[in-house]
């Protein structure tokens, strides 16, 4: 019969000798605990503790039984208290039908009762068990609900973005680096936030570093820092600019673009990630890396290393523990959501009503092929929701927008000549607004005079003038 719950919380006992075990309890109850004997809460059909506070293994027959970890099985006369929270009537089920195989592995001791020991002692320590006990479920659960509102950044719960919050999860308190690698558009660096915001609560540093501007002359000097001519104002020595690596201590580092660094560039992160430290040009002295490490590419490193074009030994110190971030392309089911939270995102930047989002709408995104993934789409709403002043998103608005090569990839127009960029940029903008010239002159903030100018030097005919109601040819959804 199970007693009232007392103050001193819920013991569970486990032991094979009956005897040993009534005796066990019999002296608990009688210090004020709870006393729950296991096979009282497999037996029971609905028992009033699934869980104790800390479970009491009285035999080393229990525990090779229940396969807890344990660096020597203890003597006969030994008792280990475990501080986990104790059994439940299913695993104890399950434990019994596996024969205890590895069930419950998780599970270490916490101390080691002696026959000797008073009551009073052993009272003591089942009070500190106790307390470790509650004190640990109720920080899993503050982690776990942390991590759940960390998470809520990723928009939609297609079962692909499911398994990324997941694997969010199951990262954070990881100490080895991290690698995140996805298609070009994809939010890497949004997960490399995640992950410090859930570890660090947003009061550590947060460095990133652009590997596609490093080169080996810059590189040490922009993670390990360097001195300069420019002097303070309180002294006349040289002053000192922190690298990127002293900026981090204490929180997170990010290596952003990794499948743009060049080989030299790799053997000088190798170097420092490998070693674990670095010499500091401020005092000479040697110093522990201490930051948490997250890479993000666009490519997967494996890739680059099958084609000699990165370090074998830095991807696999990189890539230890992997998140790869699905495409947009792979949860089309995300679309309305992902939609509607970056139509509140404009309006509330452009001070407007969002748009509404019509099922036709919805259909047209969901046939195109985002090759620019995320970041395709968000430009693609920024664009319509500048030029088209209609409440409504529906397939008509989005038409003389989606496929644009601009909207689908930012880096599309590097290694051009800024004539050229501003070519491409008004007459993509003229044809996609049915040549209009208001509406284009609205859209790139420009005077309407100056528009009819740039026109005409690209070989546009003026305004009103032969084949000025010229066809314009703009592209659609697939």
């Amino acid at each position: 019969m199970i007693h009232q719950v007392t103050s001193r919380g819920v013991i569970q006992v486990v032991s094979e000798d009956r005897i040993r075990r009534l005796e066990i309890c019999t002296q608990l109850s009688n210090l004020g605990y709870t006393v729950v004997p296991l096979a009282e809460i497999v037996l029971s059909p609905a028992p009033q503790h699934s869980e104790a506070d800390v479970c009491v293994l009285l035999d080393a027959k229990g525990i090779a039984e229940y396969a807890f970890k344990a660096e020597t099985l203890p003597e006969q006369s030994l008792i280990p208290v475990l501080f986990y929270p104790a059994f439940t009537a299913g695993q104890a089920r399950d434990a019994r039908q596996a024969g205890g195989a590895g069930s419950l592995a998780g599970m270490v001791p916490f101390a080691e009762l002696k026959p000797e020991d008073s009551l009073e002692s052993i009272g003591r320590l089942l009070d500190s068990a106790i307390r470790y006990s509650r004190l640990s479920r109720k920080c899993t659960g503050l982690i776990q609900e942390l991590n759940t509102r960390s998470t809520r950044k990723l928009i939609g719960y297609s079962q692909a973005i499911q398994n990324l919050r997941d694997r969010i999860a199951d990262t954070i308190h990881l100490l080895t680096p991290v690698l995140v690698q996805g298609a070009p558009g994809t939010e890497l660096a949004l997960v490399a936030e995640m992950i410090h915001d859930a570890m660090f609560l947003e009061t550590r540093p947060f460095i990133k570093v652009n590997c596609s501007s490093l080169t080996i002359e810059n590189v040490e000097r922009e993670l390990l820092g360097y001195f300069t001519d420019e002097q303070s104002s309180y002294t006349d020595e040289p002053k000192w600019n922190p690298g990127r690596l002293e900026q981090a201590e204490g929180g997170t580092l990010v290596l952003d673009q990794m499948q743009l660094a060049s080989l030299p560039v790799q053997s000088a992160i190798l170097k420092i990630v490998e070693r674990n430290e670095y010499l500091s040009p401020e005092d000479g002295l040697l110093k522990k890396l201490n930051c948490r490490l997250l890479t993000l590419s666009h490519v997967p490193l494996t890739e680059l290393v099958a084609q000699n074009q990165f370090k074998r030994k830095l991807a696999s110190v990189l890539g230890e523990t992997t998140i790869s971030v699905p495409r947009l392309n792979d949860r089309r089911e995300d679309l309305a959501l992902l939609t509607e939270y970056l139509l509140s995102e404009v309006a509330r930047s452009e001070g407007t009503v969002p748009k509404l989002l019509t099922l036709n709408g919805l259909e047209t995104l969901k046939r195109h092929n985002w090759t620019g993934d995320v970041q395709e789409l968000r430009n693609l709403i920024q664009h319509v929701s500048r030029v088209d002043n209609s409440p409504r998103l529906d397939a008509a608005s989005l038409q003389p927008w989606i496929g644009s090569e601009a909207l689908a990839d930012p880096e599309a127009m590097v290694g051009m000549t800024l004539r050229e960029m501003e070519q491409k940029l008004i007459e993509s903008t003229f044809a996609r607004c049915g040549g209009n010239r208001e509406n284009t002159a609205q859209m790139l903030d420009i005077g309407l005079r100056t528009l009819s100018g740039k026109l005409r030097s690209y070989g546009y005919p003026p305004r009103g003038g032969p084949d000025s109601k010229r066809n314009f040819t703009v592209r659609r959804a697939a």
